[in-house]
């Protein structure tokens, strides 16, 4: 049986983990259906045109909106947890890296936002009872 403490811990767990990935699972399929890919990739390539080569800016720029959304997926399911949520943290930290070379303070302070919520889900993934990782190993 389990306590009060440790039954709230993985309630607000979960609660954070399925805002983070129902976030990104947005954020990525917007781009997809709502922006459409081309626009979002356009967009993206006008605004980074000089700062990043164009080798390393179209791969990425025409994956990332597929990236976010898979990303989505598995950190709202928890699936993966561990090799998802960390590579959410390295996503975040390319696209703040973004954020810094095109002079925009706010998208750098609100990546460090997201930044800060996946250190606590990692560093408390003890606590990611409700999880289908949890189901996987059951």
């Amino acid at each position: 049986m389990k306590n009060s403490s440790e039954q709230s811990q993985q309630i607000a767990y979960v609660i954070l983990r399925a805002t983070l990935g129902l976030a990104f699972l947005t954020f990525g399929a917007s781009k997809i259906f709502i922006i459409g890919t081309e626009n979002f990739a356009g967009y993206m390539m006008g605004e980074f045109s000089g700062l990043l080569p164009e080798f390393m800016l179209i791969p990425f720029v025409w994956s990332l909106p597929f990236i976010e959304l898979t990303l989505g997926i598995l950190v709202l399911l928890g699936l993966f947890s561990l090799i998802s949520l960390a590579t959410t943290g390295t996503l975040i930290a390319v696209l703040t890296f973004g954020a810094v070379l095109s002079g925009d303070p706010a998208t750098v302070a609100h990546n460090m936002i997201y930044a800060i919520i996946i250190f606590f889900l990692l560093w408390n993934i003890n606590a990611n009872h409700w999880s289908l990782d949890t189901k996987v190993r059951s």
